[in-house]
């Protein structure tokens, strides 16, 4: 009896003919057109995922259920009713129908269960409910967020990584009917990608919460004209209870002179973004009757959106330790207070929290910012820009970087390249000279 060798893998020969170049993994995962354009792999590996991208189709192409397996055709996702109508969610397409690129959304276990079982039922129907869901997102002009890993799969797709398609299908199916439900009722002037629901989600217990939620409730958050800033407090915390939420925009304390004020809404929910809704009113207006807002007597809207990316998800900042700060000498030019030197530093220190002054009158000394015997606001912000949300910068690396030779325009110190690098390396860190 012949024995039951492992498959081997495949391999490419070089042009040298000795050595060998390994197809990566990634080779048995269909990618969507989205995931092509998003994916981080080197070319060459781009490459040969592409060489093998229509094996793989042929390998799903192998499994097509049989004419007494497929379900009936029927129409696709049509025009969502009105919000005082029963929503009902129609099959999708035949199988035969449904375009691979659907599958190719999953992650690469998930692709293998749909291609071992796709003749099941279950999996039929969480391919229709996945069709009809981005059938509406297509026509709405939302789009899938994309993941950060080497292949983006789209984040509301990896939050199912710990399910199974086959053990699980019914979970996730209702899971993508109530997504589609959800995506029908949110404004699309406003919410643009798919970010809004997956930042919420983090866990199986969420998964399945957001599944069997009540059209009611998802209507009802879908359609709050603030959902941005909702998603944001309730990052990583499950889906909010949507009556709470609609009550915490109609607080008063967001009015200015009688008119809502979208901008105290965003600088407190960037602080508790992660933290979950606020839970009392009175919070925020104790923190907003707090002096330190009024440098020159009346309250500085500036001064709260610097001080609310510092603290962004780190909760409300201490009032004597704000306090202490605002009162630096550090922050004066010519006697008074600079607004923009705090921008500067706040943008550095983004989720970072309060710096400590002895650090921030320690970097204001520096020779370095010195040109033309005058402190240059330009450089500090530049470097400001590149270490956005990740602390403070160090001395030797700054003095490295502005001693490179490939600064020099006609024998002269060009800003403008720096800034247009600096633009491109925006929260990546300082930049490498190679």
């Amino acid at each position: 009896m012949a024995a039951n060798n492992p498959p081997r893998r495949k391999r490419r020969r070089m042009a040298t003919g000795h050595g060998v170049q390994q197809i990566p993994e990634t080779s048995t995962v269909l990618l969507s057109p989205q995931q092509q354009e998003q994916s981080t792999l080197p070319l060459t590996e781009q490459r040969l995922v592409a060489e093998h991208q229509a094996a793989v189709t042929a390998s799903f192409a192998s499994t097509e259920p049989t004419e007494t397996d497929r379900p009936e055709p029927v129409a696709a996702f049509a025009e969502a009713p009105a919000a005082d109508e029963p929503m009902a969610i129609e099959a999708g397409p035949a199988l035969e129908e449904t375009p691979l690129y659907i599958i190719a959304n999953f992650l690469p276990h998930h692709q293998e269960e749909i291609r071992e079982c796709l003749n099941d039922e279950g999996v039929q129907q969480i391919l229709n409910a996945v069709s009809n869901f981005l059938t509406l997102l297509r026509e709405s002009g939302i789009k899938l967020s994309p993941g950060r890993g080497k292949i983006p799969t789209p984040t509301l797709f990896s939050r199912l990584r710990k399910l199974s398609v086959t053990k699980d299908a019914e979970t996730i199916r209702k899971f993508f009917e109530k997504a589609t439900l959800f995506f029908s009722g949110v404004n699309p002037a406003q919410i643009k990608n798919t970010g809004c629901l997956s930042t919420m989600l983090d866990s199986n217990t969420h998964i399945t919460r957001f599944a069997n939620l009540t059209e009611d409730n998802l209507r009802l958050l879908a359609g709050n004209p603030y959902l941005k800033q909702v998603t944001s407090m309730c990052h990583r915390r499950g889906f909010p209870d949507p009556v709470k939420a609609a009550e915490i925009i109609e607080w008063d304390c967001w009015k200015i002179d009688g008119k809502f004020c979208l901008e105290l809404l965003r600088a407190f929910s960037s602080m508790m973004s992660g933290r979950g809704l606020i839970n009392d009113q009175a919070q925020v207006v104790e923190m907003l009757a707090w002096e330190c807002w009024q440098p020159d007597g009346q309250f500085s809207m500036e001064l709260l959106r610097a001080v609310s990316s510092m603290m962004n998800h780190r909760g409300f900042p201490d009032k004597d330790t704000l306090t202490a700060m605002l009162a630096w000498d550090c922050w004066k030019i010519d006697s008074k207070f600079s607004m923009e030197l705090l921008r500067i530093f706040s943008s550095m220190m983004s989720g970072c929290g309060i710096p400590q002054k002895e650090k921030v009158e320690a970097i204001l000394a520096w020779p370095c910012w010195q040109v033309d015997g005058k402190f240059s606001f330009e450089l500090l912000r530049s470097f400001s820009s590149m270490s956005h949300g990740r602390g403070l910068i160090k001395q030797a690396e700054v003095e490295r970087i502005l001693a490179w030779p490939c600064w020099q325009v006609n024998g002269k110190f060009s800003f403008d390249l720096l800034r247009t690098f600096s633009s491109m390396s925006h929260g990546r860190g300082l930049i490498k000279q190679a």
